[in-house]
């Protein structure tokens, strides 16, 4: 639970109150939050419905952040089991467009409603789920929302509207807005730059529908409103959440040409010495290849080229040159993780890796029994008709095959693009998963063999291995 201050809060700084907010709720795992907007302008009011669906009694607590982003007013309550209580954010900040944060020790349902002035019905609503709960991660990155929009009437009325921006962080909120029309074309791309506990409107191009991608560099509070003349105000509100967000990033990076691979982690090329036939075929595609041989991975040193390739890595990676990684590939490089099978002296390392970007493998080999080479089962071959999902990497070619891997599990944000078939032990399991981080890419295979000199130049092996380097590369 927050904990009351024995200051008062108007002598605490905004963003030491928010930081604190943030910290207490980092370690209080029970702790849900809510962010939720409000907008009180001309006039116009919100309220919050929030109801306790729950057996047992709920504690709550609504932080509002009102004029210079400094937090208005604290509310707290308890809430009896399917009991409802409505808070109206006019009486507590009135022509404001801001957010508001609501903590509670179990889930709640939040209603906000939009009132016009004047008028005696709602003129918009949305609803505050699981979608729309707030986590403070210490490690943040980037995301790409994406909502649709109209300031083109389609009758005789005036329509327009904006998208607001609230910052709930204790530090600032970058990133930038690009509004896409009914001509496919991009406006200019606005900056984001949202101070803590501030809120930002950005108006929808004038007489333009389409739709608007937003990048900012951690989880934000977004609402999109549309107002009419003939109503005088909101005629429509929409809260994007998590699940409103895009695969990809806002503007892809510009296309890439530099590869290094990992030797500082005894990385197969380094230690074995046989991906050369791989090196060899990267460098005819048109790119250049390198070793990071330094002590330690540093984001400086990743900067320096395109693409990050970790092959079995054989001793662990430290949180700070994860931490470098991360930031590397947020910022818009590429990421190729390659695993292999079974529980190796490589799968610790390389699962940590995995596991800090919420994948995992899954410790076993896959077999099929009848799409295999040589009737060794563990040898299996995929191929476009039966493995293969759509995606620029798998476009285009038929076929490759393994030798003893591993299946594959993403979570959230990863997309499987080659699967085992009905057949197989494991049937249906990812073999090759891909997923945007911030701007950049990652992709992740089980098995190294396959790009090793004895097997790279069976099937197509060979181009399997460019095609994954040029879609890291921003290439396809």
């Amino acid at each position: 639970m927050v904990t009351k201050r024995k200051t008062k809060t108007s002598a605490v700084k905004t963003t030491d109150l928010t930081k604190n907010l943030a910290d207490q709720l980092t370690v209080a795992r029970p702790l849900r939050a809510y962010a939720l907007p409000y907008y009180t302008v001309g006039g116009s009011d919100t309220e919050y419905l929030i109801s306790n669906p729950n057996h047992q009694a709920v504690k709550v607590s609504l932080w509002v952040f009102g004029r210079n982003c400094k937090i208005e007013k604290k509310l707290q309550f308890t809430l009896e089991p399917n009991c409802t209580k409505s808070l109206r954010l006019r009486a507590i900040v009135p022509d404001h467009a801001g957010q508001a944060i609501l903590t509670s020790t179990l889930d709640l349902v939040g209603h906000i409603l939009y009132l016009r002035q004047r008028d005696i019905a709602v003129v918009g609503g949305e609803l505050a789920g699981r979608d729309n709960l707030f986590a403070w991660l210490r490690q943040e990155k980037s995301r790409t929302y994406g909502f649709g929009y109209r300031a083109l009437a389609v009758g005789h009325d005036t329509l327009g509207g904006a998208v607001f921006l609230s910052n709930p962080h204790s530090t600032g909120m970058t990133g930038q807005l690009v509004f896409y029309d009914q001509k496919c074309q991009a406006t200019r791309p606005r900056r984001v730059l949202i101070k803590p506990g501030c809120t930002v409107e950005y108006t929808f191009p004038k007489g333009r529908y389409g739709y608007g991608r937003i990048q900012v560099s951690s989880q934000a509070v977004i609402n999109v409103l549309h107002f009419t003349a003939s109503s005088r105000g909101i005629a429509a509100a929409e809260l994007l959440g998590e699940a409103d967000r895009l695969n990809v990033p806002a503007t892809d990076p510009k296309p890439g040409s530099k590869i290094l691979f990992d030797d500082t982690h005894r990385c197969r090329p380094g230690v074995t010495g046989d991906w050369t036939q791989y090196e060899t075929a990267l460098v005819n595609a048109g790119y250049t290849v390198t070793h990071h041989t330094a002590s330690t991975v540093t984001l400086a040193a990743l900067k320096r080229h395109d693409v990050f390739i970790i092959a079995i890595a054989r001793s662990g990676y430290s949180n700070a040159e994860k931490k470098a990684i991360s930031d590397f590939v947020n910022q818009g490089g590429g990421l190729l993780i390659v695993q292999d099978f079974g529980n190796a002296p490589w799968s610790i390392p390389t699962r940590e890796i995995l596991n800090y970007f919420g994948a995992n493998d899954d410790n076993n080999f896959m077999h099929d029994p009848t799409n295999n080479v040589g009737g060794q089962t563990d040898d299996v071959i995929f191929d476009y008709q039966r493995n293969f999902l759509g995606h620029p990497i798998t476009n285009g070619w038929k076929y490759f095959h393994v030798d003893a891997a591993t299946s594959l599990s993403g979570g959230e944000g990863w997309n499987t693009i080659v699967e085992t078939d009905d057949d197989s032990v494991p049937s249906r399991r990812p073999a090759v998963i891909v997923r945007s981080f911030g701007s950049g890419r990652i992709v992740v295979f089980g098995d190294s063999n396959t790009w090793a000199n004895h097997l790279i130049n069976n099937l197509e092996n060979k181009l399997f291995g460019v095609r994954c380097a040029e879609w890291l590369l921003f290439r396809i």
